[in-house]
């Protein structure tokens, strides 16, 4: 468990609106990936302003114009579909 989810949690309604806006697990990458990919991503953004400050498209999106989101969303999908 991330330091960011002991830290406020995730109430089953926001994990229900983080998996409806962003989507399932995506195809191809098991919850053990998703588990390393999050930890990553917390090893490198250890301040979570920086988190909330970025924005980066969603690296499952393989379409030609991928979505944008913020990081922090990105961090707190992941947190949703590993939980």
């Amino acid at each position: 468990m991330s330091w960011m989810k002991r830290e406020h949690g995730m109430t089953p309604a926001k994990r229900k609106r983080l998996i409806k806006t962003y989507g399932p697990c995506p195809a191809g990458y098991t919850f053990e990936d998703l588990e390393r990919f999050l930890d990553l991503l917390y090893g490198l953004y250890d301040d979570t302003v920086e988190l909330r400050r970025m924005t980066v498209c969603n690296p499952f999106d393989r379409s030609e114009t991928p979505q944008r989101m913020r990081l922090v969303d990105l961090a707190d999908w992941l947190e949703a579909l590993v939980s």
